[in-house]
This record gives structure tokens, sequence and C-alpha cells, in this order.
């Protein structure tokens, strides 16, 4: 006698419990001996964030569900590397893998009532068997009643099943994902670590704050939280590209046991090399954050002035400091540097050139009447 194998698709980009609880569902309810989870092919130009690849997803699944007695995965629809239709796959698992068993296709209301316009529909219908997914809110009487007609054009064999109602999306993890929020109890902690580990589903913003995250001490990551926050707002203060802002905020400090001084030049170099960041003004305010340089640019100075006065500095002085942001930003740069060389100064310690140099050529635009970067 043959098995009963349930057949699970989706994107799963990424998976998460929703999914592991609708084939655990799926199996008991309907007495199936295994579910098969069958990851699709994802165009990878649909998004402006791209999907993760098929090797990534397959993977995710694998620590998600791989011990799982009852559940297995299949790469079928991976290895076409082209979107596939619901009958060419079920077919293909049938006449390869499972030709004594009878194939459940595990789908929503929504993908049901839509079934007579899929692919090759009739075929589908007639050779395989259906579970359907019925949650809360939709229309038990109307389902029953799409169930009933067609059965009477066809030998549709399908049922329903209630499940639990969960309010999880993969879209909704992508995006909190993206903005640094937690995602944790909503997909398994394995499936969490290898999404971080390989920088999936995060732009470039994304990427560098949790490379500041998983590289800095605890107390460092807060100052270049700080700094982050400071540097966007002044670059919407003083008309620069907050996300460049941002970028470069993130990462100003993440090679800061290089140094004092060689941390900057260190962090740019690793910027460029390991996530190919080319945009030199990025680098630049990265590379001379901490002394400056003549000629610097209006993203350098609010670097330079979001590292120095964020909001977790706490030092004598600092919010005199502070209200130099009233001013106009080549003038704030000026005497914050100024005040920086008499603390230096006072403490018996040596100066940079490099920043005796910025501060002269800083009271240069000043004294020619403009204010470069306002």
């Amino acid at each position: 006698m043959g098995k009963r194998i349930g057949v699970l698709g989706g994107s799963f980009d990424p998976l998460h419990y929703g999914h592991l609880i609708l084939a655990e569902q799926m199996r008991q309810e309907a007495n199936l001996d295994k579910v098969l989870l069958v990851p699709a092919y994802v165009n990878p130009f649909k998004e402006a964030v791209p999907p993760a690849d098929g090797a990534h997803r397959l993977e995710m699944l694998r620590l998600a569900a791989g011990d799982h007695p009852f559940f297995a995965i299949s790469d079928i629809e991976l290895k076409r590397e082209e979107p596939s239709y619901t009958y060419d796959t079920l077919t293909a698992l049938k006449e390869t893998y499972y030709p004594d068993d009878d194939l459940f296709f595990i789908m929503g209301t929504d993908s049901f009532y839509k079934l007579w316009h899929w692919h090759k529909a009739e075929e589908l219908i007639r050779n395989f068997s259906f579970l359907i997914g019925l949650r809360k809110g939709f229309d038990e009487a109307k389902l029953q009643e799409a169930i009933d007609q067609l059965k009477e054009k066809y030998p549709l064999r399908a049922e329903y099943i209630r499940i639990p109602e969960l309010e999880i999306s993969s879209t909704d993890i992508k995006e909190r994902l993206r903005e640094g929020k937690s995602v944790r109890f909503l997909l398994p902690d394995t499936v969490i670590d290898y999404i971080l580990e390989n920088e999936l589903y995060l732009d470039m913003r994304g990427k560098v704050r949790e490379y500041a995250r998983t590289h800095e001490k605890t107390s460092r990551f807060q100052h270049t939280c700080g700094v982050v926050k400071l540097a966007k707002e002044l670059a919407a203060r003083w008309g620069e590209d907050p996300v460049k802002a941002e970028i470069a905020a993130w990462f100003h400090d993440v090679c800061r046991p290089a140094g004092n001084l060689e941390h900057g030049a260190a962090a740019a170099r690793l910027l460029k090399k390991r996530y190919g960041v080319e945009d030199e003004d990025i680098l630049n305010a990265i590379r001379f954050h901490t002394t400056g340089r003549p000629g610097m640019s209006l993203l350098e100075k609010i670097l330079k002035v979001a590292d120095q006065l964020e909001e977790t500095r706490d030092y004598p002085g600092i919010e005199d400091m502070r209200k130099l942001m009233e001013l106009p930003i080549d003038e704030c740069v000026y005497k914050l540097m100024l005040r920086t060389r008499e603390y230096v100064h006072s403490i018996g310690k040596t100066f940079d050139p490099l920043s005796d140099e910025t501060i002269d050529w800083l009271k240069e635009q000043l004294d020619q009447g403009g204010d470069h970067g306002q």
C-alpha cells in the first residue's frame, strides 16, 4: 500500500514558523506519512533587494527541518532555474520518486479558488489530491461549495483542514531584518543565525550595520548608533544624502582596535574590499573622521561632527560644544577642532599635523566669507 505524501511548495524566503506549523498541522490532521518541502525558483530580478539564492533557501530549510522525522526536502524546482508549474513538479515527483504513493498538494484557500485557472488545471485535478488550509476569517461554507462544484465536474480529491492563524510573513521578516529589528521567535534560531552570518535580505546600510553590531564591543556599538542617528539628522539639515551618511557612520569605528588615528583608514579599506564600496566621499568620510583634512567634503564634516557630539558622548563641556551645531557647518567644524586642539595640548599630547592643516584651511574658508556645505 502506497504512502500519503504531502507536498508544500513556496519560496521559503525565508522559511519561518508559519511554514513549519502548517506542514505539521497538515501532516497530523490528514494522516500524512511525510511532508515534502519544495522551495520554488525565484526570479532574482523580481525585487529591489534580491531574494536569497536557492542554495541559501535550501540550506535554511535543512537547518530548520532536516532532522524532522516526517519532513523531507526536494530541490526539484531549484534545479530547473526557472519558474515551475505545479502540475509539472507533481508529475516529476510522482514519476521519479513516488510512483506508488499518493501525492497531496497543500495549498491555501485563496489559491484553491483560482485552481481552475492554473496550468493544465484539468490534468492537475484528475491526477492529484489537495489539502486546503482554512484559516480563521475565511468562509467555510463558501469553500465547501467551491469543492462541491468542482467535484460535480471532475473526480476531485480535496479536503480542507482548519489551521492556526499566525501573523507571520516572509515579507515582514525581511523588512524587520533590513530595519535592524528583532525576528526572534518568528523563525528558528538556526535560520536567524544563518541569515545574519550570510548577510541575507540586507541592503548596504543593513550589511554595514550588522557588521558593526557583531564586530564592536557593546559600548562602542552604542556610540556608533549615536553617530548614525546624529549623522542622519545633520545630513537632513545641511543637505547631504542621508543614506551615504548612514553607511559612513555605521562603519567608521569598526576597526577601532587598529589605533586612534589608524582605524579610519583601516575601516575605509575594509569597506571597499568587503562590500565593494567605491564612493570616495563615503570612504574619505570614514578615512578622515578623526583628523579631518583640507578640502574635506560636506559628508566628511558631518561625520566628524556626529562622531564628536553624538548623544552618548559625556565629557566636560559637551553641552556647550553641542551648541556649535547651531552654527553654519564650516564654523561648527572649525570651532569644534579648535577646542579639541586646546584639550589635546592641555594634557600634554601632540596634535596631529593633518588636523592643524585642516583648521588652517577652515579658517581660510571662513575668512573668504563663505560657508562651504551649508
